[in-house]
């Protein structure tokens, strides 16, 4: 596992230019997320809106995920001369039209099951776990919670801290027990999921049918898998942590940025390369 962390980060830092589409990406999303918020003022705008936030997403995943897997593919490649290696680097780009011909039509799907699917079924997890667990408020507590949101919606200072300050302990911690819920299913929600693209990349263009093949390939290796998904995620958890806390500082948030943006990019490119070692079969 270890190998497979390093040489990951390996082929990020050669591979840098892998950023450029996500961040030119995110960007546009941005974009057209502040057009949206001024413009959409019926159901009907709002769904064809949302239809096309989807078509995006499905276009840049299955470009850029081709992109990466290229990427991985360039990396067991031997070079004589370090200008060879740039300019073959530089022809990942040739990866993105390529990625939307081959792969659209099964992020499509992939989407699709994953909003209808998925999403629902986990909606339903964390509901049904946290109210039988967790419990709700009392009545006057959640008067509390509506009181504490007018006051900092009214208030010309930091919203979140006034809410804070207006909530009881026992408010608190209810929401606190609630975000570690999510948190809990969302790990292992994502853990399941960790294979599905690489195997509708690397194996079949049937969403579903990759998806029953991951989840069986994750489990038959469950050691290594969950591994090297608890060493990102654990990562990817502090990162996002300091993020957090960079706000306050407009430089260290412009640093910050840029780490989540790499780091996102090693997440997938490790990913991957776990992939293409264990189970591409052009290999086998």
């Amino acid at each position: 596992m270890k190998n497979i962390l390093k040489d990951g980060l390996k082929i990020t830092n050669n591979c840098i230019i892998l950023t450029i589409p996500l961040i030119f990406f995110v960007k546009i999303i941005d974009l057209y997320s502040m057009y949206s918020k001024y413009h959409i003022d019926s159901a009907l705008k709002f769904f064809i809106a949302s239809l096309t936030v989807i078509f995006m997403f499905c276009i840049f995943c299955s470009s850029w995920f081709c992109m990466v897997k290229d990427a991985v593919k360039l990396s067991g490649k031997i070079f004589v001369l370090d200008k060879d290696r740039a300019h073959a680097t530089l022809k990942l780009f040739k990866s993105l039209l390529d990625g939307v011909g081959k792969y659209f039509l099964s992020f499509l799907g992939a989407g699709a099951i994953y909003i209808l699917i998925i999403q629902l079924l986990a909606t339903q997890l964390v509901y049904l776990i946290g109210s039988s667990v967790i419990g709700g408020l009392e009545p006057s507590s959640i008067e509390g919670i509506q009181t504490a949101g007018i006051a900092a919606a009214a208030s010309n200072t930091s919203s979140m801290a006034l809410m804070l300050d207006n909530m009881t302990p026992e408010m608190i911690t209810y929401f606190a027990k609630w975000s570690l819920l999510f948190i809990g299913v969302t790990f292992i929600i994502t853990y399941f999921l960790m294979l599905w693209i690489p195997e509708i990349v690397y194996g079949t263009l049937n969403p579903l049918k990759a998806l029953v093949s991951s989840i069986n390939k994750l489990l038959h290796n469950f050691f290594e898998t969950f591994g090297l998904y608890v060493a990102l995620w654990l990562s990817g958890f502090v990162i996002l942590f300091v993020n957090t806390f960079s706000i306050i500082n407009p430089f260290a948030y412009l640093f910050m940025s840029i780490v989540m943006f790499y780091f996102f990019t090693y997440f997938v490119v490790t990913i991957f390369l776990y992939y293409d070692k264990k189970f591409d079969q052009e290999k086998q």
